[in-house]
């Protein structure tokens, strides 16, 4: 089947939509043809420190008009899980923000680690020795659920590589020998089956695009949907073989940017 008879599109954002907060003209065009074919289509980030409503913000500035349901942020989407497992759970979480405002309004309520039930790991800027002390001591505690919500080893910045949360999901492995009970970002199908619900489409549907072959890639292929890298991102044409062979993992169609989907 053709990439344009598929009827839903789950694209990653950063590397395929912009670049930090540089837009990439071909790839806004490429989405409002797609929806003007009527495609359905769902952002989906791995970003932790994000909330829909800083995202919808950041997307106006890329002169692209979203809606809540046509972003799936990793910090939604954790929010969406834990709502789901126990309401008015009480949660410590080491995230900035943008994660505690989807949380609140998934009706989670923020607490000191001394009341938590679940720990939250996700990025944190302003990350200290108090906030990973408690964090610590949450992830010796085996009678509370451990929640990240990605695993990204580093984030690509505009200025370039700076730490992602596997910062401190590494820290706490390093300290306490736990790893997270769940992770929801991708490379992790928990985060891909919610942009499917919220399709409402089954995998055989829809198209996976993303910049990095170890995260949206495989992503796609563990899901069993059709995967497309760009190259307009974290993955280029000169780096692109090598991370075939070392990842071993190959995509189904590699094209220079997200404008050339509209050929296929």
């Amino acid at each position: 089947m053709k990439l344009l008879e598929k009827k839903g599109f789950i694209i990653d954002i950063d590397g395929v939509i912009a670049r930090g907060q540089t837009p990439i003209p071909n790839a806004i065009e490429a989405v409002e043809k797609l929806r003007e074919m009527g495609k359905r289509i769902i952002f989906v980030s791995n970003n932790s420190t994000r909330s829909r409503k800083i995202m919808m913000e950041r997307f106006k500035n890329y002169g692209l008009k979203v809606s809540e349901d046509e972003l799936l942020i990793a910090t939604y989407a954790t929010a969406r899980l834990i709502s789901r497992e126990k309401r008015n759970a009480k949660v410590y979480t080491t995230g900035e923000n943008g994660l505690k405002e989807e949380l609140r309004l998934a009706g989670i309520r923020i607490v000191d680690y001394k009341n938590a039930e679940y720990l939250v790991v996700g990025s944190n800027r302003g990350i200290n020795f108090e906030i990973m002390t408690k964090a610590l001591r949450l992830a010796l505690n085996k009678n509370v659920r451990y929640i990240a919500v990605n695993p990204d080893k580093i984030f690509p910045a505009e200025d370039g590589p700076i730490p992602g949360t596997g910062m401190i999901i590494g820290a706490l492995y390093w300290m306490s020998g736990r790893e997270p009970d769940v992770i929801v970002g991708k490379p992790s199908k928990v985060i891909m089956e919610d942009a499917l619900k919220i399709l409402k489409l089954n995998a055989e549907d829809v198209v996976v695009i993303g910049d990095q072959i170890d995260v949206d890639v495989l992503a796609g292929k563990r899901i069993n949907a059709t995967t497309v890298l760009v190259l307009s991102g974290v993955t280029t044409k000169e780096n692109l073989n090598e991370k075939i062979k070392e990842l071993g993992i190959k995509p189904d169609y590699v094209l220079k940017d997200l404008s050339e989907i509209l050929r296929y």
